[in-house]
């Protein structure tokens, strides 16, 4: 099939640049859109966020701790021993607790636990004084939690007196605290957060893509980008004297060089009596925010068809703050809009 071929007002929209004045202005109210989809993000971000974490809890863990003093024949001139404590502090003494030095104690005071399951149930972090380590052991029952506990501390202890000779004098519990239920972290807020941010920009991406597609009457560039008429001029809501001084004058011009009838663009539809429409050129009036390409286009083919001449158009029931705020204000009362009539 082959494919229509674009009209020269179709070719001339798709290929105006982005007028982001214009576009500022047309948004502003209804940026709020863009706050609503960043507050349904939010939403949406944190209820899937708990779905998938009730629905990706497991089984109930509880966590039983330890704090464990290595204890060093610490001399001042004992560069090795110093070398042996940094030594051990680099290297981890989770290694160590994994080790055939100590796993298999432990696996004797708790038999039911396998090797596997004995070496990942625990976790360490050293202290910033090396003499100190921490260290969690966590299971599905807080019972077997704080039995793995009690055989890590007697087969560490164990160990401990095998070091004599490396300057490690006891290796002893410091502190030790009871299993308690393993709470993870909920992290609700930053799924919020980042579905407040990916609402955001979905609601912006949506506001933008309703402005590119949008081809509705605002300015007259509008229209003259599109047809090859002239803008007379603004007729306001208000009493914005400014912007109806240059309409008026351009009105005058046309009569001046010929007669010319205001034509409401809603009365120039299938009922339009195109024989009293010959008898003097037309002035379409089109309403604010009218989509140009919509419906002028079909009206100007049907009146050239009709013999019907075209002097211009007229933007009415406009608003006056709105093209204040594009052109600045008052300009209206020192130029046309659309040029004045020669």
């Amino acid at each position: 099939m082959q494919e229509k071929e674009m009209t020269g007002a179709e070719r001339e929209f798709w290929n105006t640049g982005f007028d982001l004045k214009r576009f500022a202005l047309c948004m502003r109210k209804k940026i709020w859109l863009a706050a609503a989809a960043a507050v349904l993000g939010a939403l949406a971000g944190g209820g899937i966020y708990m779905l998938v974490r009730l629905l990706s809890a497991g089984e109930p863990q509880y966590r039983a701790e330890a704090l464990f003093a290595i204890r060093y024949n610490v001399q001042e001139e004992d560069e090795t021993l110093k070398a042996f404590i940094n030594e051990y502090n680099a290297y981890t003494w989770g290694d160590v607790m994994r080790s055939d030095r100590v796993v298999p104690a432990v696996l004797e005071a708790v038999p039911e636990l396998s090797r596997e399951e004995a070496e990942a149930c625990l976790d360490t972090s050293i202290a910033s004084d090396p003499e100190f380590l921490s260290v969690g052991f966590t299971t599905g029952s807080a019972e077997l939690s704080e039995r793995v506990r009690d055989a890590y501390i007697q087969a560490m202890e164990a160990f401990g007196e095998t070091m004599a000779d490396r300057g490690l004098t006891a290796i002893e519990a410091w502190k030790v605290s009871p299993a308690e239920p393993v709470r993870a972290e909920n992290r609700v807020l930053y799924a919020m957060e980042l579905g407040a941010v990916l609402g955001l920009l979905a609601g912006l991406l949506l506001l933008a893509g309703y402005y590119v597609l949008d081809d509705s009457v605002f300015l007259a560039e509008d229209v003259k980008r599109c047809y090859p008429y002239p803008v007379l001029g603004y007729r306001t809501k208000g009493s914005e004297a400014g912007w109806e001084a240059p309409l008026n004058a351009n009105l005058s011009r046309l009569a001046e060089k010929e007669g010319a009838a205001e034509v409401p663009l809603e009365a120039l539809g299938p009922e339009a009596d195109f024989g009293r429409l010959r008898t003097a050129p037309a002035v379409i009036a089109i309403p604010w925010g009218t989509p140009c390409l919509r419906r002028l286009g079909p009206v100007l083919e049907t009146l050239r068809l009709q013999d019907v001449q075209v002097r211009g158009f007229i933007i009415t029931e406009a608003d006056g703050r709105f093209l204040d705020l594009y052109y600045g204000p008052h300009r209206g009362s020192k130029r046309s809009v659309g040029g004045n009539m020669a």
